[in-house]
């Protein structure tokens, strides 16, 4: 097979949603948007372009999403998802297609990178993913000399997609290591429950976003003290762009790390460290966040991870010779050196203003 790049992805998202009584599946909402809208900001980073597989509410998906290209399965009467990838082929000028479905908004951010390595090495038909548990066949990067074979047994009655893969040559691959990416919205309850869970575990997020030579370690080091002065117990989520070793070369822990153990836990008296290997890919957000869900904190601090769909608090100074961010959707303030007509504007040296602003937002 040749070089895979410029992989196109489809969001299958034509099923008649059964379980959830016949409602677009990829139109409920979840944090405030729609399901599908959270794929999109998964897949986007990773593919060329993204199409929607719909078969009902076409109005209603332009409406939410006009720049995404849409097609219809040719076969009628709601075939499944085998349908819905043939018809990608019949539709898409693609070699390679990504294929996820309508109800699975946490995809990892590595998903087309592992999918096509592991299609590459195993000179494979198809890559489908498994989270250690469990397969996920709807989430599969796919070969277009699948087409015929697929066309044959779609002809013959079959609907069955795990073991259509079975007949071709397709490959597992190992997502184990992110199995919350792949939790899905099949129920009503589904959404309800993460809602509930969510709100019950997970404490806030908030971003301090801003350039490099803002000042984001200097203000999070003043104003982690003020909140916790308030009885706020803070978290902080820090992103390097450098490669940091935490573990001391040449230590206990450090050999037996090297040897291979993963992850690594060290443990003393006054605190303990989980350390995970992750080579060559990015940590997924929603796996990060996850580690702070059986904690007693009230808010988690994120520097960095500016484009993750979180609130955020933008930093911007006069000397930075690079212009002020728009705002996005998660802004909730900015905080500048300099005087801005904005709403929430605060003082970036006032670390007071703002950790009063940030007490309002975590207790209203």
């Amino acid at each position: 097979m040749e070089q895979i790049n410029q992989i196109s992805a489809v969001i299958l998202a034509g099923g008649l949603a059964r379980r959830m009584s016949g409602a677009e599946k990829g139109l409920q909402m979840l944090n405030g948007k729609p399901l599908i809208a959270h794929i999109i900001e998964r897949l986007a980073p990773q593919t060329a372009q993204i199409y929607l597989n719909i078969n009902r509410s076409q109005a209603e998906y332009q409406a939410h999403f006009p720049a995404l290209p849409f097609y219809c399965d040719r076969l009628t009467d709601f075939q499944g998802p085998l349908s819905g990838m043939l018809s990608g082929f019949e539709h898409i000028a693609s070699e390679y297609l990504l294929f996820v479905p309508c109800d699975t908004p946490f995809l990892p951010a590595n998903l087309e990178s592992k999918l096509s390595v592991a299609l590459m090495i195993n000179q494979a038909q198809i890559a489908y993913a498994h989270d250690g548990e469990r397969a996920h066949p709807t989430i599969a990067l796919i070969h277009r000399s699948v087409v015929a074979p697929l066309q044959a047994y779609l002809t013959k009655g079959e609907r069955r997609l795990f073991h259509f893969f079975q007949t071709q040559k397709s490959i597992a691959v190992d997502f184990s290591e992110q199995k919350a990416a792949f939790q899905n919205m099949n129920t009503f309850e589904d959404l309800e429950n993460f809602h509930f869970i969510q709100q019950q575990s997970t404490p806030k997020l908030l971003g301090i976003t801003g350039y490099s030579g803002t000042g984001k370690t200097t203000l999070l080091e003043k104003l982690i003290p003020k909140l916790t002065a308030c009885q706020l117990k803070v978290g902080l989520i820090k992103h390097s762009h450098h490669n940091v070793e935490v573990d001391k070369v040449g230590k206990d822990s450090y050999r037996l790390r090297m040897a291979g153990a993963n992850p690594t836990m060290i443990v003393c008296e006054e605190r303990w460290a989980l350390m995970m290997e992750t080579p060559k890919q990015a940590v997924d957000f929603q796996q990060l966040i996850a580690n702070f869900a059986k904690t007693e904190v009230d808010l988690v601090l994120v520097e960095g991870f500016k484009h993750e769909s979180i609130a955020k608090i933008q930093l911007h100074r006069q000397a930075i010779e690079r212009p002020l961010p728009e705002q996005d959707q998660w802004t909730i303030a900015t905080a500048t050196d300099y005087p801005l007509e904005r709403e929430n504007w605060l003082d970036i040296n006032d670390v007071g203003q703002i950790a009063d602003f940030i007490l309002q937002w975590v207790r209203g």
